[in-house]
């Protein structure tokens, strides 16, 4: 395989597709996952992303189609590194392998279905493929909440941190929470003007300042949605060249917002056209309690066939191993 961005040949009708995938851990797991996309598409490309800041990056076992980077980048839950990370991804997929479709996943993904069967279907239909929805909010003076989505303030406010929420300090005792009930009342009632957040699974506590101007209008929404896309070249190359290149009024605006990979890939790909309609790239099942997705078992595996989602999502070496060893026989590409 040629690695300077020439094209190799390939065979006839198959899109020439890169699956990135962002990682932070469990390396072991990740090659589980690298080996099961070479399994369902063959003349796929995968591309690494790897945060080493706690664990080592997987291994690419010396396969000419996968490659793995560490980017360097703090990507904590909800900052805007983990945008910037996608991005750096994306540019890398573009300019190493010269891709027809490009398609975004976790560490924790695993193939549902054959992967040669659904390239062919994304490259078909037409657009983008993911989930996104309009939002907006109207804040009020006083004790009342706004009208509508609240999350909007993730995105039509400036935020920052004060130095000792950067260095994971917090007042404690009756005096801290004084202040914190003190610090949501004002805020709640300044909410047109200023509003707090707390990022529990990131940074912690943000201090948002609504912005003077924004890009947001009624014909040109703030969407909000999942970050894992299936992209086709072109709606790839306006994100990375135009939408969210450097220096960009849309990008500039999301490095100083909180959890932007909720908005920041869809909302320029929905302002130029709403997603495909297709199952989402990754099933998963929602677990309220801990706000944060199901580890997938065998007892998913009815919900995500019907699903018709080319991936899943989450899994785990343990609780999810038979799941797994199911899904590389259904996954398997047709003449397997």
């Amino acid at each position: 395989m040629e690695r300077d961005g020439l094209r190799r040949a390939e065979p006839a009708g198959r899109p020439r597709t890169v699956y990135v995938v962002l990682t932070h851990s469990d390396p072991s797991q990740v090659e589980r996952l690298i080996r099961a996309i070479r399994r369902s598409s063959p003349e796929a490309f995968v591309l690494v992303a790897h945060d080493g800041r706690r664990e080592p990056a997987p291994s690419s076992s010396d396969d000419a189609n996968v490659e793995v980077f560490e980017h360097g980048l703090a990507t904590d839950w909800g900052s805007w590194e983990l945008v910037e990370a996608t991005l750096l991804a994306f540019a890398r997929a573009r300019s190493r392998f010269d891709p027809d479709l490009v398609c975004l996943l976790s560490g924790q993904d695993y193939p549902a279905r054959p992967l040669v069967d659904w390239e062919s279907e994304a490259m078909s239909a037409g657009g983008w493929i993911g989930a996104a929805s309009p939002i907006e909010y109207v804040p009020r003076w006083g004790t009342r909440l706004g009208v509508g989505d609240d999350a909007m303030t993730r995105y039509s406010h400036r935020w920052f941190q004060t130095p000792a929420a950067r260095r994971g300090l917090r007042a404690q005792g009756g005096v801290g929470r004084a202040w914190r009930r003190l610090r949501d009342a004002m805020a709640l009632r300044l909410e047109p003007w200023c509003s707090v957040r707390v990022v529990a699974r990131g940074r912690g506590v943000f201090y948002g300042i609504r912005r003077a101007r924004s890009p947001f209008s009624t014909k040109r929404p703030c969407y909000r949605g999942s970050q894992w896309v299936a992209l086709r070249r072109p709606e790839l190359d306006r994100l990375l060249d135009v939408d969210l290149a450097p220096g960009s009024r849309l990008r500039r605006l999301y490095e100083r917002s909180i959890i932007p990979d909720e908005s920041a890939l869809v909302t320029p790909l929905s302002w130029r056209r709403p997603p495909a309609p297709l199952a989402a790239v990754t099933h998963l099942e929602w677990d309220p309690a801990l706000d944060q997705p199901a580890v997938c078992t065998l007892d998913h595996l009815q919900a995500i066939m019907e699903s018709g989602s080319p991936f899943c999502r989450k899994v785990e070496p343990g609780a999810s191993g038979p799941l797994m060893d199911r899904l590389d026989r259904i996954a398997a590409p047709p003449s397997t």
